[in-house]
Protein backbone atom coordinates (compact mmCIF):
# COMPACT_ATOMS: atom_id res chain seq x y z
CA UNK A 1 0.00 0.00 0.00
CA UNK A 2 3.10 2.23 0.94
CA UNK A 3 4.12 1.76 -2.97
CA UNK A 4 0.96 2.57 -4.19
CA UNK A 5 0.76 5.91 -2.48
CA UNK A 6 4.24 6.93 -3.39
CA UNK A 7 4.10 6.57 -7.15
CA UNK A 8 0.61 8.10 -6.71
CA UNK A 9 2.54 11.62 -4.86
CA UNK A 10 5.06 11.22 -7.40
CA UNK A 11 3.15 11.23 -10.17
CA UNK A 12 1.10 14.27 -8.41
CA UNK A 13 5.18 15.94 -8.38
CA UNK A 14 5.56 15.43 -11.16
CA UNK A 15 2.10 16.68 -12.68
CA UNK A 16 2.96 19.46 -10.89
CA UNK A 17 6.28 20.24 -12.21
CA UNK A 18 4.64 19.77 -15.41
CA UNK A 19 1.59 22.61 -14.97
CA UNK A 20 4.12 24.75 -13.57
CA UNK A 21 6.76 24.25 -16.56
CA UNK A 22 3.77 25.14 -18.97
CA UNK A 23 2.58 28.19 -17.29
CA UNK A 24 5.54 29.69 -17.47
CA UNK A 25 5.72 29.47 -21.22
CA UNK A 26 2.33 31.61 -21.09
CA UNK A 27 2.07 35.33 -21.37
CA UNK A 28 0.37 37.06 -18.53
CA UNK A 29 -2.04 39.82 -18.79
CA UNK A 30 -0.23 42.80 -17.31
CA UNK A 31 -3.76 43.79 -14.89
CA UNK A 32 -2.48 40.16 -13.25
CA UNK A 33 1.33 40.62 -13.83
CA UNK A 34 2.86 41.18 -10.18
CA UNK A 35 6.52 42.96 -12.09
CA UNK A 36 3.91 44.87 -13.94
CA UNK A 37 1.84 45.93 -11.22
CA UNK A 38 4.87 46.54 -8.86
CA UNK A 39 6.70 48.86 -11.76
CA UNK A 40 2.93 50.84 -11.44
CA UNK A 41 3.07 51.28 -7.89
CA UNK A 42 6.18 52.40 -7.29
CA UNK A 43 6.24 54.59 -10.49
CA UNK A 44 9.16 52.91 -12.14
CA UNK A 45 6.58 53.14 -15.52
CA UNK A 46 6.37 56.38 -15.63
CA UNK A 47 9.92 57.33 -15.46
CA UNK A 48 10.49 57.36 -19.49
CA UNK A 49 7.26 59.57 -19.92
CA UNK A 50 8.07 63.22 -20.87
CA UNK A 51 6.76 65.96 -18.60
CA UNK A 52 3.50 67.12 -19.23
CA UNK A 53 2.82 70.84 -21.33
CA UNK A 54 3.11 73.68 -18.93
CA UNK A 55 4.96 71.87 -15.94
CA UNK A 56 7.76 74.76 -16.76
CA UNK A 57 5.20 77.66 -15.96
CA UNK A 58 4.48 79.11 -12.57
CA UNK A 59 1.18 78.23 -11.00
CA UNK A 60 -1.78 80.40 -12.08
CA UNK A 61 -2.77 83.20 -9.67
CA UNK A 62 -6.62 84.37 -9.09
CA UNK A 63 -5.03 88.18 -8.29
CA UNK A 64 -4.72 88.06 -12.23
CA UNK A 65 -8.62 87.56 -12.86
CA UNK A 66 -10.18 90.93 -14.06
CA UNK A 67 -12.73 92.15 -12.15
CA UNK A 68 -16.52 91.90 -12.88
CA UNK A 69 -17.79 94.15 -15.38
CA UNK A 70 -20.51 97.09 -14.24
CA UNK A 71 -23.69 96.49 -14.44
CA UNK A 72 -25.65 98.05 -16.86
CA UNK A 73 -28.30 100.42 -15.29
CA UNK A 74 -32.39 99.33 -15.33
CA UNK A 75 -33.44 101.74 -17.93
CA UNK A 76 -31.15 100.11 -20.61
CA UNK A 77 -31.70 96.74 -19.62
CA UNK A 78 -35.52 97.81 -19.76
CA UNK A 79 -34.64 98.94 -23.40
CA UNK A 80 -32.94 96.09 -24.43
CA UNK A 81 -35.45 93.61 -23.51
CA UNK A 82 -37.99 95.43 -25.07
CA UNK A 83 -36.42 95.33 -28.06
CA UNK A 84 -35.62 91.60 -27.40
CA UNK A 85 -39.81 90.68 -27.38
CA UNK A 86 -40.22 92.79 -30.72
CA UNK A 87 -37.69 91.13 -32.76
CA UNK A 88 -39.27 88.01 -31.54
CA UNK A 89 -42.95 89.28 -32.28
CA UNK A 90 -41.96 90.37 -35.54
CA UNK A 91 -40.19 86.93 -36.08
CA UNK A 92 -43.83 85.24 -35.87
CA UNK A 93 -45.19 87.47 -38.73
CA UNK A 94 -45.34 86.17 -41.87
CA UNK A 95 -42.48 87.81 -44.81
CA UNK A 96 -44.04 90.73 -46.57
CA UNK A 97 -41.40 91.21 -49.71
CA UNK A 98 -40.40 94.42 -50.46
CA UNK A 99 -40.37 95.76 -54.02
CA UNK A 100 -39.69 98.77 -55.60
CA UNK A 101 -42.01 99.41 -59.06
CA UNK A 102 -39.70 99.95 -62.12
CA UNK A 103 -41.19 103.10 -64.00
CA UNK A 104 -42.67 102.00 -67.16
CA UNK A 105 -42.32 98.91 -66.99
CA UNK A 106 -45.25 97.08 -69.00
CA UNK A 107 -47.87 96.02 -65.88
CA UNK A 108 -45.80 97.67 -62.94
CA UNK A 109 -43.05 94.83 -62.88
CA UNK A 110 -40.44 94.60 -60.17
CA UNK A 111 -36.78 95.25 -60.23
CA UNK A 112 -34.65 92.79 -60.23
CA UNK A 113 -37.89 90.47 -59.30
CA UNK A 114 -38.98 89.00 -62.52
CA UNK A 115 -41.66 86.90 -62.11
CA UNK A 116 -41.17 82.87 -61.15
CA UNK A 117 -42.45 80.51 -63.82
CA UNK A 118 -44.81 77.72 -62.89
CA UNK A 119 -42.73 75.21 -64.36
CA UNK A 120 -39.14 74.86 -65.11
CA UNK A 121 -37.78 75.71 -68.85
CA UNK A 122 -38.12 73.48 -71.95
CA UNK A 123 -35.37 71.34 -73.40
CA UNK A 124 -33.29 73.66 -75.44
CA UNK A 125 -33.99 73.02 -79.04
CA UNK A 126 -30.53 72.88 -81.00
CA UNK A 127 -30.20 74.38 -84.33
CA UNK A 128 -29.43 71.88 -87.32
CA UNK A 129 -25.47 71.16 -87.36
CA UNK A 130 -24.00 69.79 -90.96
CA UNK A 131 -22.54 66.57 -90.84
CA UNK A 132 -18.43 66.02 -90.96
CA UNK A 133 -17.28 63.89 -93.15
CA UNK A 134 -14.59 61.32 -91.43
CA UNK A 135 -13.19 60.27 -94.85
CA UNK A 136 -12.18 62.70 -97.89
CA UNK A 137 -15.75 62.98 -99.58
CA UNK A 138 -16.74 65.21 -102.45
CA UNK A 139 -18.46 68.11 -101.04
CA UNK A 140 -22.35 68.09 -101.23
CA UNK A 141 -24.12 70.97 -102.28
CA UNK A 142 -26.04 72.75 -99.61
CA UNK A 143 -30.05 73.35 -100.28
CA UNK A 144 -31.65 76.44 -98.98
CA UNK A 145 -34.65 76.33 -100.98
CA UNK A 146 -36.25 74.47 -103.09
CA UNK A 147 -34.66 73.71 -106.24
CA UNK A 148 -32.27 75.99 -105.36
CA UNK A 149 -28.42 74.85 -104.84
CA UNK A 150 -25.52 76.41 -103.04
CA UNK A 151 -22.39 74.79 -103.71
CA UNK A 152 -20.69 73.82 -100.32
CA UNK A 153 -17.85 76.46 -99.14
CA UNK A 154 -13.83 74.47 -98.99
CA UNK A 155 -13.21 73.44 -95.88
CA UNK A 156 -10.33 75.31 -94.82
CA UNK A 157 -6.86 74.17 -94.58
CA UNK A 158 -4.69 73.11 -91.67
CA UNK A 159 -1.90 75.29 -90.65
CA UNK A 160 1.31 73.88 -91.51
CA UNK A 161 3.78 72.46 -88.86
CA UNK A 162 7.04 74.14 -88.20
CA UNK A 163 10.34 72.04 -88.76
CA UNK A 164 11.48 72.91 -85.43
CA UNK A 165 10.29 73.32 -81.79
CA UNK A 166 9.88 77.19 -80.81
CA UNK A 167 12.83 78.48 -78.52
CA UNK A 168 12.27 78.27 -75.03
CA UNK A 169 11.14 80.98 -72.41
CA UNK A 170 13.88 82.92 -71.03
CA UNK A 171 14.72 82.04 -67.53
CA UNK A 172 13.21 84.14 -65.35
CA UNK A 173 9.72 82.96 -66.46
CA UNK A 174 10.75 79.39 -65.76
CA UNK A 175 10.85 79.93 -62.24
CA UNK A 176 7.92 80.46 -59.62
CA UNK A 177 6.02 83.99 -59.18
CA UNK A 178 7.75 86.48 -57.05
CA UNK A 179 6.56 87.15 -53.73
CA UNK A 180 3.85 89.82 -53.72
CA UNK A 181 5.21 92.50 -51.63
Amino acid sequence: MRDGRRGFQAGRSAAGLLVGLLAAGCSVPDEVNPVVIYDRISGKADANRPVPPGMDHPFPSLASIPPRPERPSPEFRQAVTEGLAQDRARSRDPLVLRSVTVPGAPGGANAGNPTMPAAPPGRAALAAAPTIPWTEAPPRPRVLQEGTAVPAAPSPALPEMPAEAPAAPPPDLLGPPPLPR
